[in-house]
């Protein structure tokens, strides 16, 4: 936190960003995040974008992705791959169910509109 000038809590809306952006963050024995030079060099390069264009912070960090190497960043173990995958899985069936939704209502919609519509004469057909 003091290295970006952040506050410890905005460092962690960083890290919830960061790892759902570029994916999980080495731990140390007791569970707390760990920032490799290369993460803090990127978050710092996502955050001056941020401030400077504008720009949400993950779309800033997807941004410099290319600009710095993956080297010193940790991969996440099998155990928290799968954790990662089984997230992922359930957001997506969340996000599918809200579409699904949208669908629905939308066509709900779409009915009641059609329902508004005046109805057309003959005459109207006859021009």
């Amino acid at each position: 936190a003091r290295a970006l000038g952040v506050s410890p809590a905005t460092l962690r809306r960083y890290a919830a960003l960061w790892e759902g952006v570029v994916g999980p963050l080495p731990r140390d024995p007791r569970g707390g995040r760990l920032w490799p030079k290369e993460a803090l060099a990127r978050l710092q390069a996502a955050r001056e974008a941020h401030l400077r264009e504008g720009l949400p912070l993950e779309e800033a960090l997807a941004r410099v992705q290319g600009d710095f190497p993956a080297a010193g960043l940790a991969l996440p173990s099998e155990g928290e791959a799968l954790a990662l995958l089984r997230a992922l899985a359930e957001r997506l069936e969340r996000v599918e169910g809200e579409l699904r939704a949208l669908r629905e209502e939308n066509a709900c919609l779409r009915e009641a509109l059609k329902a508004l519509e005046p109805p057309v004469s003959e005459a109207t057909l006859r021009r």
